[in-house]
This record gives structure tokens, C-alpha cells and sequence, in this order.
């Protein structure tokens, strides 16, 4: 993942336009262990799973990761020859901007105190064993021991273009020395480890599920795991895989890995894995906005202002979130884990403004769970902010106090629009369309209010609010 830098953040950041793309970088076809079904399913290679995926609802990439080594005939049988011809297949298949198709491997075994690792961005095989059948010479490319994390993760760093998700993670999984003690949950902090993960999965499988009716859900999670590895101190999100062996691409389940882009390219798909710009939904087509003042999850930020949070739960199918809760936790190496700071029920909005008092130069985590009313889980990625100030921030707060955010849901909007706001206070509320004509205008005092905008002409508007110290905009979409 990308540490390098972080941004200061001096007022309000500006954040580009972000759309969200659904789909799973975790799974197999017969180059492994994978298309166990190929005789009635009739594809047994990337090119039919990425086929398949296309034809998936609410699926726009599909990473096929196959198993790095042999040890046995579709245990998982993978020979180094089938790697190139896997590049060359998610190339072709690969369609910049209607949908990605992607080519790694999960890397090692799964053995105690060891665990695979998904890999994407290496042109060559990594692995370990000097023979297998069928294969000339070494079953690798580029060599590295079978139990050797500490090297992987090193040639994943390296690598400017690959990244490294854990899969199905155990707390005693990633050890240096095949001992839990050194293993990724309960070793010290390392910052090279930390450069080449970029994340682990809310869920994940059923790897062997044969359905493919989008209802087939793992009923395990690895949220735990996710805290742990946060309260350690490194800088990792939260996605979700199908891990499939049979050919169920994108239909085992809705679960979806999210993934905020700019536009649906390979390239971007990288910068937002490695920039951890992306979550974990039960749900296929739930778009997330998690921001501090603009900058949307995964963002790395210091400051000396009080952060404030805006989440906005926006479901394509009208389903409503049962509560939004905000994590918090501190890297101040003591592994202690996050706990839920705000939270709120039966709305698709929440702002939080955190004003307790910050050590100076300390880190501090945030990541929001949602809970749809159907049960749907959702776990974002966090933003990590480190306080610059010297003087705690909570203390003298009023001057910062006299600016505010607002959050509001649903944009398109063709009936109510609710709007929160970060403190109750007096503020005017302005619509203005393109011409910058005002066409609606309302005054409260409160910290949300909901809107009647079902006589107001479909089309592109400015929503102004202002307080008595400040002003701010955002465009609003009336369908």
C-alpha cells in the first residue's frame, strides 16, 4: 500500500469523483483446483470463468487467483507453464471501462502457522518446489520458501505495481519462525509487512458452494481478525471473497468486494487496492460514502482540527440501514482494540464530529459498520488521522466550531432529501439551478431537516447551506 506522505490537512479536503465497482479477486478455475464442475459446466480455464462473469448481476471485475504450487493432481495441481497463458487469457478478456478481468495467484499453504496470501501484479510464478509433473525444471519463476513470509512480503513491497490480500486469515497464520508468537496478529509492528497488505476479507467462500442463485452466504466472518490486525497498527481495509472452486463467478452469493474509482481501468483498480479505497458488503450493490471532510476511506491524513466524520448508506434497492456505527481506535502500540464511539439507528446518514481530547502525533483509526434492516453487513475501510496540534484538540474548540459539514441522502433524490448536520444551529437551506435562479429556500434550527422535493423540476441543482460564519455547496440531482 502506498504510506508514503501524508497529507496535512489544513481545511477542508477536496476529493475527486469516486464511482463504485463491485466484484471478487478470490478464485480458482481447473489451472488448479478449481471448475470442479467443468464437465457439465464446460469451462475449465480463466477465459470461461471471466465469460461466465460478465453475465454475473452487479459484477464489474473478477481476479482469478490460482493456487501457486502442485503437491497433488487438483491439490491444487497448478504447473508453472499455466501462468503466462492465465496473463494472456484475463488480457484478452480484460475490458477497460465495462469490465476488469484479472490474473494472480494465492500464494503458500495453508498449514498451521502458515495461510495464503492473494497476489496480483507479478508477471512471473512465485514458488518453492524444484519439481512437479509435467513441468521442466523448477515449479516456479521466482523462488521463495514455502514458509517464508518475511521474504514474500518483502517482494511484494518492492513490486510498485503488485499488492497482497490475506485470504482466509488465522490469527496464527504469517509466522517468521512457525511460532504464533511471530505470526502477522501477534508480532510487533512491521513496516515492510505493512507496504505489501493491503487487506483482508469480511467474509469469505463458501469456497465449494455450487449455487448459483446469489443466496448461498458464509455464515463466518473475519472481523476479529481485521481489528486485531488494526489494533497492531497496520494500515489494511476490509473486503469480501467468494473464493470459488466450482463455476459460480459472482453468483455463489451477493457479497461483494467494493472498490472506489475514478472509472473501471486495471490501473485505477491498483491505485485504490493499494490506497485501501474500498470495502466489504454482504450487500451487491450498496454504495458507502465514508469521508473525513471529503477524503473517502483508506485516506492516511494529520491535522490539527477536530475530525469530523460523514457516512451516507445509499442502496440501490431502496433498503434501508438499521444503524451506522463509527470505530475508534489509537496506534499506540499496546494492541488495544477499536471500539464503537457514535452510532445511530433507522437512518441512512450519520456526522460525527470527534471532539475528545487528541494526544499530539498520534494516530487514530476510524472505519464505519452499517447493518441493513435485511440483515446485510457492511464493514468499511478505515481513514487514519494523526494530530499535529501541541495543544490537545478538544480544548479552545469553539473557533473551529464556527465551521460545520452536512451529509445528505438519497442524491439522485426524487421525493424527500434528508440532510444531517454536523451541530444544531441556525442555518438557511438554498436550492439554485443551472441558470442560478432560486427555485427553493428554507430556514431551521437544528441538526438535520428533511425536504420536500417532489414539485421541484428533474435536473442538476446547487444545495447551499450557510450558518452564521459559513457557506458550503454540493450539487444535488432531482430525478
Amino acid at each position: 500500500m502506498i504510506l508514503a506522505g501524508f497529507f496535512l490537512l489544513a481545511n477542508n479536503a477536496k476529493s475527486q469523483t469516486y464511482n463504485y465497482y463491485f466484484g471478487n479477486l478470490h478464485s480458482h478455475t481447473a489451472l488448479s483446483d478449481g471448475n470442479k464442475d467443468s464437465a457439465t459446466s464446460g469451462v475449465n480455464n480463466p477465459t470461461g470463468a471471466y465469460a461466465y462473469a460478465k453475465l454475473s448481476q452487479n459484477f464489474n471485475f473478477l481476479g482469478v487467483s490460482e493456487h501457486n504450487h502442485y503437491s497433488n493432481s487438483k491439490n491444487p495441481g497448478f504447473r508453472k507453464q499455466s501462468y503466462a497463458p492465465g496473463l494472456t487469457m484475463a488480457d484478452n478478456a480484460n475490458q477497460d471501462g465495462i469490465f476488469l478481468s484479472l490474473f494472480g495467484m494465492e500464494w503458500g499453504v495453508s498449514s498451521s502457522y502458515n495461510g495464503h496470501l492473494v497476489i496480483y501484479g507479478f508477471n512471473q510464478l512465485i514458488g518453492w518446489e524444484t519439481s512437479a509433473p509435467g513441468v521442466i525444471g523448477n515449479n516456479y519463476d521466482i523462488f521463495n520458501a514455502k514458509t517464508d513470509y518475511d521474504g514474500i512480503f518483502k517482494k511484494i513491497k518492492d513490486n510498485p505495481n503488485a499488492f497482497c490480500y490475506l485470504a482466509h486469515p488465522g490469527f496464527s497464520d504469517y509466522t517468521t519462525n512457525g511460532a504464533s508468537a511471530t505470526s502477522l496478529a501477534y508480532a510487533p509492528y512491521n513496516a515492510t509487512y505493512d507496504s505489501a497488505v493491503v487487506g483482508t476479507p469480511l467474509r469469505s467462500g463458501l469456497a465449494f458452494s455450487t449455487f448459483t442463485d446469489y443466496s448461498d452466504y458464509p455464515t463466518g466472518d473475519y472481523f476479529a481478525y481485521y481489528t486485531k490486525l488494526l489494533s497492531v497498527g497496520y494500515h489494511l481495509g476490509i473486503g469480501y471473497d467468494h473464493d470459488n472452486h466450482y463455476t459460480t463467478f459472482g453468483r455463489s452469493n451477493g457479497g461483494r468486494l467494493v472498490v472506489l474509482m475514478p472509472s473501471l481501468t486495471r490501473a485505477n483498480l491498483t491505485t485504490a487496492m493499494q490506497q485501501m479505497h474500498f470495502y466489504g458488503s454482504d450487500d451487491w450493490n450498496a454504495k458507502i460514502d465514508f469521508n473525513m471532510q471529503g477524503n473517502i476511506m483508506g485516506s492516511i491524513l494529520s491535522g490539527s482540527i477536530n475530525p469530523v466524520f460523514n457516512v451516507v448508506h445509499n442502496d440501490m434497492d431502496g433498503e434501508q440501514a438499521q444503524s451506522i456505527k463509527i470505530w475508534k481506535g489509537t496506534n499506540d502500540h499496546t494492541n488495544t482494540l477499536p471500539v464503537v464511539v457514535y452510532s445511530n439507528t433507522n437512518n441512512n446518514t450519520l456526522t460525527y464530529n470527534d471532539q475528545s481530547g487528541m494526544i499530539q502525533n498520534m494516530e487514530y483509526y476510524y472505519f464505519a459498520e452499517i447493518k441493513q434492516a435485511d440483515g446485510n453487513w457492511i464493514v468499511t475501510s478505515p481513514i487514519w488521522y494523526t494530530n499535529t496540534s501541541p495543544t490537545p484538540i478538544g480544548i479552545g474548540f469553539e473557533e473551529y466550531k464556527k465551521d460545520f459539514e452536512f451529509n445528505f441522502f438519497p442524491n439522485p433524490v426524487n421525493q424527500n432529501l434528508n440532510i444531517s448536520m454536523t451541530d444544531c444551529d441556525e442555518y438557511s437551506i438554498s436550492l439554485i439551478d443551472v441558470t442560478g435562479r432560486l427555485v427553493l429556500e428554507n430556514f431551521f434550527y437544528d441538526d438535520h431537516i428533511s425536504l420536500n422535493l417532489s414539485d421541484i423540476t428533474p435536473g442538476i441543482y446547487t444545495l447551499e447551506i450557510k450558518s452564521k460564519s459559513a457557506t458550503k455547496f454540493k450539487k444535488l440531482i432531482v430525478e
